[in-house]
């Protein structure tokens, strides 16, 4: 057994977001792959509400996960992260500022359609009390951040390093919190497709300069797709996956044309990696004690130009309803009106190159961390996922879709312990 799961058996971890999508993925590895110590899981809500919602979303984990939640493995927290020190019991919260090693805070409100005061409170605030409460932690050696790599649209086409970029010379960043908790908004909105995605650039530049001292690894993840094999193949909770939400979209039997526009005809890079591989990325990078911004992009997968995701849908689907759907016509002219997904997504139209020069610390290593897709098939994967996500859909009576076990059943096995 290499080095790093022996690390993982010594370690204390506190994880938020453990019911999304990202979330759910690393309270599987952490507690069923490598085995931590011990892992405080802080729900929001009910246990019993958590738990249904794993069994439903990792069906075939279910039975690990509830066992060691029994065997005092995995602990459940209720909290609530808009509260002081988050609703925890004293006697809990003390037992978690004695023990715990690493933090991960995956919790986030996602949704590209909240306002921008919502997504402030949600995903700012909660992530700096939590940075605050760490400061206390005597035992604490890795506090991990999820924030977004669409934290930084408002840059131009072309490269996107792993740093802090700013808004403006000198920074506001508190200025700037001060301005959206007082009005709901700021001048700087503009700049982004959505609030979300100023969101997590603010609290990228306040946690970076409230708190110098503590050991930050941001994770920045391009668009989160659904897993190549862990949980389960095609593990991705209903909304965690923003281009299957597009999929869902595009299947809508409208006819006519999905006009996108693209300076490069469709060529452009949509970055998606999947969500097993983004687990993969963050716990190495624990392991190896990086700091500062780290890049979790299809580097580690396969990069796929947006005129390949947008014809998956025709491809796969039953040819009635392919007919049926809108057709992706890709235009160079800004002033031709885009269709609304097209609006909606703007990431699709756009020519980032997420650099990922971290990767290369990473090395190789076999086992369910590793980042090689052995016999991984992007062609029949993608066609599973099309029938997936038309089957959840519509619902339709007598339509089959291949079985999940069907498609990549070596890169599955290959990857358990």
């Amino acid at each position: 057994m290499t080095a790093i799961y022996g690390f993982y058996k010594q370690q204390v971890a506190f994880l938020t977001g453990a019911t999304g999508g990202l979330g759910g993925c690393l309270l599987y590895k952490l507690s069923i792959v490598l085995d931590v110590q011990r892992l405080y899981v802080l729900i929001r809500g009910s246990e019993s509400t958590a738990m249904e919602r794993w069994k439903h979303t990792m069906p075939q984990q279910y039975q690990n996960i509830e066992d060691r939640i029994k065997a005092g493995n995995i602990i459940l927290v209720p909290g609530d992260m808009t509260k002081e020190c988050f609703g925890i019991s004293i006697e809990t919260f003390c037992k978690i500022e004695e023990e715990v090693t690493i933090i991960i805070h995956a919790a986030a409100n996602i949704s590209f359609r909240a306002p921008l005061q919502k997504v402030v409170l949600d995903n700012c605030l909660p992530a700096l009390r939590l940075a605050a409460l760490a400061t206390k932690m005597s035992r604490l050696r890795h506090f991990v951040q999820v924030s977004s790599a669409y934290a930084n649209s408002f840059l131009p086409d072309g490269p996107v390093e792993e740093k802090i970029y700013y808004l403006s010379n000198p920074d506001d960043a508190e200025g700037e919190l001060e301005e959206i908790l007082r009005t709901g908004t700021t001048r700087h909105l503009q700049r982004f497709p959505w609030a979300y995605a100023y969101s997590k650039q603010l609290m990228e530049r306040l946690m970076i300069a409230r708190f110098p001292n503590l050991p930050i690894l941001l994770l920045r993840p391009t668009s989160i797709g659904p897993a190549i094999a862990q949980p389960c193949e095609m593990y991705g909770p209903k909304g965690s996956c923003p281009i299957s939400t597009l999929y869902s979209r595009l299947m809508q039997p409208t006819g006519g044309k999905s006009i996108w526009y693209t300076p490069d005809r469709g060529s452009n890079i949509l970055d998606e990696i999947p969500v097993d591989l983004v687990a993969n990325v963050l716990l190495r990078h624990i392991h190896l004690g990086t700091r500062g911004v780290v890049h979790a992009s299809s580097s580690y997968y396969i990069p796929k130009a947006l005129e390949w995701i947008l014809e998956q849908p025709t491809k796969h689907l039953p040819a009635h309803q392919a007919a049926r759907m809108a057709t992706p016509v890709f235009v160079q002219d800004k002033r031709v009106e885009q269709s609304k997904e097209a609006e909606f997504y703007q990431i699709g139209s756009r020519a980032w190159e997420f650099r990922a020069p971290s990767l290369r610390r990473l090395g190789s290593l076999n086992g369910p961390l590793r980042f090689g897709l052995n016999d991984h098939d992007i062609d029949r994967f993608a066609e599973l996922r099309v029938k997936s996500i038309f089957k959840d859909t519509f619902r339709e009576e007598g339509y089959s879709t291949p079985k999940a076990g069907e498609i990549g059943q070596r890169a599955l096995a290959s990857a358990r312990l």
